[in-house]
């Protein structure tokens, strides 16, 4: 008989007694670590950036002091220039109606004058056309230092500046003739500005150069271009301030990758090593604990390979006591058979020779009751670990199998009872749906076979707070308290005298391993199920949480 009756009233009583010693496995979370950040992944990033901003902001330094020494050089040439520009405007210039520079008077007058050491000064017409060179004028003769015999060593800093000026003419200077640039600056300087520029000269050269228009009044008669072309000073200036930088980053980047080799590798060698001694057999659990207890990745690491390990040996250590058990359970019938078999020939009485007879039977077929739930058991991990998880209503659920149970609680004069604190809530959570559906089915199969004639067996499911409680209740003889545990061993079998003669025919027909199976199936899902006396000591609950969506 079933019934199927909404009912808020008596959830109030039936449910609200919890399992003082066996709470719900605590859902999947982020651990301390995963919630934190930075670790291993901030040491990383911080190696290899720290060389990048030394570099950066030795670039700014350097891009700073050598914008102040080219300037310097200009306002020194734009100076001497416009010196320079004035007395030629006074004393090259006839005092005549239209000014016109006078280019002889104006060579002697350049060749007497003293100027920037290293600077080379031109003098430029109205039509573009050169008047004086000061390289001309003053016979100046260019004198270099031979190279030593046989080969020098080769000077870093001298080979990194001509890489360096190489590459800054060959994208700067190969999209510019130097004589244009000087052609567009002389045009300029004969509108009446004065230029300011670094540029490349023929020789590939970097030079620093001012164009000053000579003029009159308002009247331009020519252009003074001055270039200093011996900026060594500047770019070595330029290298020594940027080789500390240099030099830094390198040691940087150099204690960076110890630090790397120290934090990583180091402890990933140590894992290797430990988990290669799991797998030979010289310990039994990873030997981490100092790196278990690092708040970064390898501690997580560490954490998860030392569960791995515990989860394995956790295993062998089941599947040996399960094939104990299973041996000390199948050798049980198994003898008993060989006993009956043994005892058969010599039956004189037909009486005895049928109860014989019964016995081999029963316990072939107790036997192979075994090998199919041992098989059942023995795949339940590889099926909880293939199937995946689906949300689903244990409210719809528990009215199924309430229908599907209504003919086996008929035959056996037991009711079977389902209530719902709420019919708008069904009870929604996330899992197996198969499986779940399994583990009520080993609770009300136990259920009903404690039942007594007349007897009743109750559903209650409602959420509280994060976890989803599903109650079975009965109204057989209870539990004994010092089982409430042992009953979801493996193969853990009783039947109190008190369950009278159907309870008793019962006995051989179960394996032990329905209420194994159950928790089992539960704890993979991040919950829990556990026994318990009812108040009144009317009966047993069975109790099933999982976790609520």
């Amino acid at each position: 008989m079933v019934s199927l009756t909404p009912s808020r009233r008596f959830m109030g009583s039936a449910i609200a007694t919890k399992n003082p010693k066996k709470k719900p496995t605590e859902p999947f979370g982020k651990t301390r670590r995963q919630r934190r950040r930075g670790g291993i992944a901030g040491i990383i990033f911080i190696a290899n950036f720290a060389g990048i901003v030394i570099l950066v902001l030795g670039s700014l330094l350097f891009n700073e002091l050598r914008s102040g020494l080219t300037k310097a050089r200009m306002d020194a040439l734009r100076a001497q220039g416009s010196t320079i520009a004035s007395v030629l405007a006074e004393a090259a210039i006839p005092a005549d109606a239209v000014p016109v520079l006078d280019e002889g008077r104006a060579r002697a007058i350049l060749r007497r004058l003293s100027r920037e050491p290293g600077a080379r000064l031109r003098l430029f017409s109205r039509d573009l056309r050169p008047i004086a060179d000061s390289t001309i004028l003053d016979d100046i003769v260019n004198v270099r230092e031979l190279p030593p015999l046989g080969p020098a060593a080769p000077d870093i800093g001298e080979v990194a500046g001509k890489a360096v000026s190489n590459v800054r003419v060959f994208i700067q200077g190969a999209s510019d003739d130097p004589k244009k640039a000087l052609i567009r600056e002389v045009s300029t300087a004969l509108q009446g500005n004065v230029v300011q520029s670094e540029r490349f000269d023929e020789e590939g050269r970097r030079v620093v150069s001012v164009t000053v228009p000579i003029q009159r009044i308002r009247a331009v008669v020519g252009v003074l271009t001055l270039e200093s072309g011996d900026v060594s000073e500047i770019v070595e200036a330029e290298r020594r301030a940027l080789y500390p930088f240099i030099f830094s980053a390198i040691l940087v980047t150099a204690i960076s990758a110890s630090m790397l080799a120290w934090s990583i590798a180091v402890p990933l060698r140590r894992l290797a090593a430990a988990a290669d001694n799991v797998r030979r057999g010289r310990a039994q659990a990873l030997d981490a604990d100092s790196l278990r207890k690092r708040p970064d990745e390898i501690g997580d690491l560490a954490d998860a390979l030392a569960a791995m390990t515990a989860t394995l040996q956790d295993r062998i250590d089941a599947n040996e006591s399960f094939a104990a058990d299973v041996a000390h359970e199948i050798k049980n019938p198994l003898a008993a058979i060989r006993n009956a078999a043994e005892l058969l020939p010599r039956a004189t009485t037909p009486e005895s020779k049928a109860k014989l007879e019964s016995i081999i039977l029963s316990d072939a077929r107790r036997v192979d009751r075994l090998v199919t739930d041992i098989a059942n058991a023995s795949r339940l991990d590889a099926e909880l670990a293939r199937a995946s998880q689906q949300k689903f209503f244990m409210a719809d659920m528990i009215d199924d199998l309430a229908r599907a149970y209504g003919s086996i609680g008929h035959a056996r004069e037991v009711e079977i009872v389902v209530r719902h604190p709420d019919e708008t809530d069904r009870l929604a959570v996330s899992g197996r749906e198969e499986a779940i559906s399994r583990i009520l089915t080993n609770l009300l199969d136990n259920a009903l076979s404690f039942s007594p004639t007349d007897g009743r067996v109750s559903l209650f499911g409602i959420r509280d707070g994060k976890v989803i409680r599903i109650t079975i209740e009965d109204e057989g003889p209870g539990i004994p308290e010092e089982s409430l545990q042992s009953i979801f061993n493996r193969f853990y079998t009783h039947r109190p005298t008190s369950v009278g003669e159907e309870g008793q025919a019962a006995f051989g027909k179960h394996s032990g391993l329905g209420l194994a199976i159950a928790r089992q199936i539960a704890e993979s899902h991040g919950g829990a199920v556990w026994a318990e006396n009812r108040e009144d000591r009317s009966g047993a609950r069975f109790v099933l949480e999982l976790p609520a969506v």
